[in-house]
């Protein structure tokens, strides 16, 4: 499994999530679908923090495992 892949536990989260969000569209809950997006915007923009970080975090940890010095390149 390429390490980007959904896990099968994941994949089938997403499913029961799609199922829902078409359900609220079907019977025309415009107010539920309006919290799903304001709930997905803010989840969005943790996981662009939370990736941001880690990346930091590791090319810190490179750095200094090759004794590199960040600010001289």
């Amino acid at each position: 499994m390429n390490s980007l892949e959904q896990t099968p536990e994941n994949a089938f989260e997403q499913a029961k999530h799609d199922q829902w969000l078409r359900k609220r569209y079907s019977e025309q809950d415009w107010n539920g679908l309006f919290e799903a997006a304001l709930l997905l915007n803010t989840l969005y923009h943790k996981e662009r923090t939370k990736s941001r970080w880690a990346i930091k975090e590791a090319a810190n940890n490179l750095s200094e495992m090759c004794g590199l010095d960040r600010d001289s390149a």
